[in-house]
């Protein structure tokens, strides 16, 4: 089945497999204030800086970028130039492996064409709660459910296989499932149409580590 049975997370999960997740989370914390929550660069602050917050979804610019570059304008050990006075030396206040996640996520927010429709966050609770007995609690296809019952869930990881898949054709396999595998359940009615897009965006994250 495309996305299998059910459609987890330790810190050491999310460690080996979504850097991206944890670089929401910590942008969702740090970075958004200034550069808004969908990264475009209108945050809260914006408008009260000189000049205004880097919109990091322009592909154009960022792809220039090598993820070092990024990393050290981040840290706030860029050459002079490369970043404007208002950006804050973050590496005086979170720790590298923090912003190593940023890196992953500035990169998921300029690359991707699938926009998160949800909460991240709480999709996660979501697929650990739904999804995870089928789909692994990293989200390679090797739930504890694979071990006795004859099935292929879906690697959520696999970027080249779930980009493919546009945020409604995501939204329509893990609403109503897939007719004749008898494996992949429905899940309209157990959870809500904001539930089911925090989930797809949570799986978004896993596919792009």
């Amino acid at each position: 089945t495309l996305l299998g049975c059910g459609l987890l997370f330790s810190s050491t999960a999310f460690a080996e497999v979504s850097k991206t997740f944890e670089g929401y989370r910590v942008f969702n914390t740090y970075c958004f204030i200034c550069h808004g929550t969908d990264g475009k660069g209108g945050g809260p602050l914006a408008g009260k800086l000189k000049t205004p917050p880097a919109d990091l979804t322009d592909d154009q610019r960022l792809a220039k970028r090598s993820d070092r570059e990024l990393f050290r304008i981040i840290e706030g050990t860029a050459p002079h130039g490369m970043v404007t006075e208002d950006m804050p030396r973050w590496g005086l206040a979170i720790p590298t492996p923090q912003i190593h996640t940023l890196v992953a996520y500035i990169r998921f927010l300029h690359r991707s064409k699938h926009p998160l429709r949800g909460n991240p966050v709480r999709g996660k609770q979501i697929y650990e709660d739904y999804c995870a007995v089928c789909h692994g609690v990293q989200g390679k296809g090797d739930g504890v459910l694979t071990r006795v019952i004859k099935m292929s869930p879906a690697d959520h990881t696999n970027a080249e296989r779930m980009n493919v898949l546009s945020n409604n054709q995501m939204q329509h396999i893990i609403s109503d499932g897939t007719p004749g595998s008898g494996l992949m359940p429905a899940w309209k009615g157990t959870l809500s149409d904001t539930e089911i897009a925090d989930v797809l965006s949570y799986i978004r994250l896993l596919a792009a580590h």
